[in-house]
């Protein structure tokens, strides 16, 4: 013994694997570019490697041994955890299964500890983030080379079939590993590559990224449970060689311990073919003497033929190669790319609605230059910001367009313009002699000319002309202007100075028109810049204006003697409203009215329809007044009137389910308006649609109503009755005007007087004998012992009543 160098003591079997174990983790970790701390593994860093960068810096290592690391105050073996964790099936498994929290009592770790910013931290998730960036990327190049290992011994075994091994050959070893006959075969794992993940750490300390575990099928485990100390000494042998950087066991080695020519090559092809599942080998003939599977056949005497056949040289199999070019990834779809704008859109989702005061100052003149210039730009900058300002409320308080007179005359200006071209001709008249075209008649010709073959490749009117540029489509112009004029007519602030504009009103009325009918187009709009879903959208918007500006619109100056411009714009506003309502397909009953939109399943969920129902409240708004009733007197057409008293009287209740629909309030609401108007234009009528009305025994016009007063007061529920009060008067005052069959303006002595709730130039109250006999008076024992005995009957109702039972007496 040399007195030099004094004997270093002899290491046990668990040492020396440990040592084995951890020069096997340091050459893995060098070779992914983070070697590990020399004073945790004992290997050195290289000597072009700087420790101050180093990811490993932070680690807590305990300075009683190599391999032993500090987690929560305790000392935590490397190799020990190794052990545990492949004794249970490997780190796959036991994250499946969440069995980090088992281990902690071999290590005596307790369930939390607390990290140096003060947050408590789970133990087991701290142990697990330690094996998977320290020695998961080990764990992975074992399992790798024990499927190389049971390919080779699988290989190994079919060349030595039969008891004849191959020449220069051994027998495979028992050890499969490290550690020899302890750890159950696994799948492959994914290769050793640097990432470019980030670091995770605990407690401050930065590890480096670890590559996926692949989960693993388990075997047979050295020891019973994971309560107990695995039996390290049953780990075996350590039998091994250095692969990629990692003491790996050899189990087929020549009797040298080196491998011949024929080995290394199978198992190159074996790792080639394994890692290349795509690669095609060539089927060989049966009794092909190249295919070394075929040396194993016997012969005819029971022998192996290959102990006579002659030797050959052995030929490889061929493999196709096959060369993929590289894709380029497109990320486009039509030349945008849906990834920026999924997350564009993304951020302006999220992002929070402006307060009023971002919204800085608005100089109204210079938006009236810009509606003024006509360029394109400046009218999609002006129109927007006019929109936004229609809207918004300044402290409760509405845009009032009378501050910008000059704004709304252009705006005005720019409507015209864009759908005329010019101002509309004095002179120019309607057609009061062609029938009224219905709403609904609108929207059978649209969807009829969208379903025709080929019409989306027709030339239509409204449409853009290419050839204008880059400019907004003039429909498009049109329809951002009445928004804004509806938008502005909500506030109650507007409603007198929009009603006073009298050429708003105009301009509206002309939008809504339509010209003259013809065999090719019968429903076309008179403006040549509108199609008609615009004008369908239109005239939606007019009557949404029109019910904010109904009581206060004056349909002319001097009712008596309406000029021609005046009289036309009666006719217009008339014709819209009444053709949302004199549809013979629509005008039925509420409850047929209900089954038009399908059978109900509950009838308290139905509403009236919405545009009969408006319609019907802006005709109640604007014939309020006397003047715009005398108006329409002298501006309406017989005709019209008769087809809107048809229309009305048939939308009235008449059945039971008719009644049961109408204790809705809805329904109810629907109904007073019905006889509202109906009360208007039995007003304004001439004496001879009066009389047609009174006389016309297919209307029954009187059965309907004596029917409807009846249903609302005899056989009403005594606590219903006040709730139909309204409808009552309106009916009775509505048969009392239909029954003097007079010229409702004639103020002269022998004119009855105007009636209670009408705005008549009568006076009331007059006391004179009234001849003939009564509409109602062939109902008179009816009416008088029903529906007059009633003590909570209004006194004007009951005369009335009066009125309209008396009887002529006899001369």
């Amino acid at each position: 013994m040399n007195p030099q160098h004094p004997q270093q003591p002899q290491q046990t079997p668990i040492q020396q694997r440990k040592r084995s174990f951890l020069h096997g983790l340091a050459n893995v970790m060098l070779q992914r570019g983070v070697p590990l701390p020399s004073h945790l593994t004992g290997i050195p860093y290289p000597s072009s490697f700087d420790p101050a960068s180093s990811p490993w810096r932070t680690l807590d290592i305990s300075s009683s041994d190599l391999g032993i690391v500090r987690l929560a105050s305790r000392d935590v073996d490397l190799f020990k955890l190794w052990a545990f964790v492949q004794q249970a099936g490997g780190s796959a498994k036991i994250n499946e299964q969440g069995l980090w929290q088992s281990l902690l009592p071999q290590f005596d770790l307790p369930d939390q500890f607390m990290q140096l910013n003060g947050q408590p931290q789970s133990t087991a998730a701290a142990l697990r983030h330690y094996y998977t960036n320290i020695i998961g990327p080990f764990e992975d190049a074992y399992r790798k080379n024990m499927v190389r290992e049971q390919q080779q011994r699988a290989l190994q075994q079919g060349r030595t079939q039969g008891g004849m091994p191959i020449p220069g050959s051994a027998q495979p070893r028992s050890s499969i590993g490290p550690m020899s006959g302890t750890f159950p075969p696994h799948t492959a794992g994914n290769a050793l590559q640097p990432t470019d993940a980030p670091l995770g750490g605990i407690n401050g300390m930065q590890f480096p990224p670890s590559q996926g575990l692949t989960q693993t099928p388990q075997g047979q485990l050295p020891i019973a449970s994971m309560g107990g100390t695995p039996d390290i000494r049953a780990l075996g042998s350590m039998d091994a060689t250095t692969l990629d950087g990692v003491n790996l066991p050899l189990t087929a080695s020549g009797s040298n311990g080196t491998m011949s020519e024929v080995e290394v090559d199978g198992r190159k092809r074996k790792v080639e073919e394994l890692d290349d599942p795509n690669t095609k080998r060539v089927r060989q003939k049966i009794g092909d003497s190249s295919d070394p599977r075929n040396a194993l056949q016997t012969g005819p005497n029971g022998q192996n033929a290959a102990m006579n056949a002659p030797a050959r040289p052995r030929q490889f199999l061929r493999r196709k190669i096959t060369y993929i070019p590289f894709a380029r990834e497109v990320t486009t779809a039509g030349g945008r790319d849906l990834d920026a704008i999924q997350q564009e859109f993304a951020h302006a989702s999220q992002r929070p609605l402006r307060d009023l005061s971002e919204w800085g100052t608005v100089d109204i003149e210079a938006l009236t230059m810009s509606l003024r210039s006509r360029i394109s730009t400046e009218l999609s900058y002006a129109l927007t910001t006019f929109t936004i300002l229609s809207l918004l409320r300044i402290k409760n308080e509405p845009f009032l367009v009378s501050q910008a007179p000059d704004l709304f005359d252009e705006t005005l200006d720019l409507l015209e313009e864009v759908a005329f071209g010019e101002a509309e001709d004095v002179g120019e008249d309607d057609h009061p002699d062609s029938p009224i075209i219905t709403h609904r008649k609108l929207l059978d010709s649209l969807l009829e000319e969208g379903s025709a073959p080929f019409a989306s490749l027709k030339p239509k009117q409204g449409l853009k002309d290419h050839s204008s540029g880059p400019q907004q489509r003039p429909g498009d112009i049109i329809l951002a202007i009445t928004n804004i004029l509806r938008n502005l007519a909500f506030a109650n602030e507007n409603h007198d100075y929009l009603a006073r504009r009298d050429r708003l009103l105009d301009v509206l009325l002309r939008l809504s028109c339509l010209k003259r009918p013809s065999p090719d187009n019968p429903f076309e709009p008179l403006s040549q810049s509108l199609s008609l879903n615009d004008l369908i959208v239109i005239r939606k918007d007019i009557v949404h204006i029109l019910i904010n500006l109904g009581f206060t619109v004056r349909l002319a100056s001097k009712p008596a003697s309406p000029s021609a411009p005046e009289s036309r714009r009666a006719r217009r506003v008339f014709e819209l409203l009444v053709s949302y309502f004199i549809d013979s397909a629509e005008a039925v009953a509420p409850y047929p009215c209900v089954l038009l939109t399908g059978v109900p399943s509950h009838l308290h969920n139905t509403k009236p329809p919405l545009l009969p129902d408006s319609a019907l409240e802006v005709f109640t708004r604007i014939s309020f007044s006397d003047d715009n009733r005398l108006t329409l007197c002298k501006a309406i057409p017989p005709e019209w009137l008769w087809s809107t008293i048809e229309a009305l009287v048939h939308r009235l209740p008449l059945d039971n389910s008719d009644f049961q629909v109408i204790t809705r309030s809805e329904w109810l609401t629907y109904v007073e308006r019905v006889v509202m108007v109906l009360y208007s234009i039995a007003f304004f009528s001439p004496p001879a649609i009066k009389k047609r009305m009174k006389t016309d025994r297919q209307l029954s016009f009187t059965k309907i109503f004596l029917r409807l007063i009846r249903r609302l007061s005899i056989y009403a529920h005594p606590d219903q009755r006040a709730a139909f009060l309204v409808v009552l008067r309106r009916s009775v005052e509505t048969l009392k005007l239909v029954d003097d069959a007079g010229d409702s303006f004639d103020a002269s002595p022998s004119t009855m007087p105007g009636l209670a709730f009408g705005m008549g130039y009568g006076e009331h109250g007059e006391s004179r004998i009234e001849k003939g006999m009564g509409l109602l008076s062939g109902y008179q024992e009816e009416i008088t012992w029903g529906l007059m005995a009633q003590k909570d009957l209004d006194d004007l109702v009951f005369s009335d009543l009066i009125s309209l039972v008396r009887v002529e007496p006899v001369p």
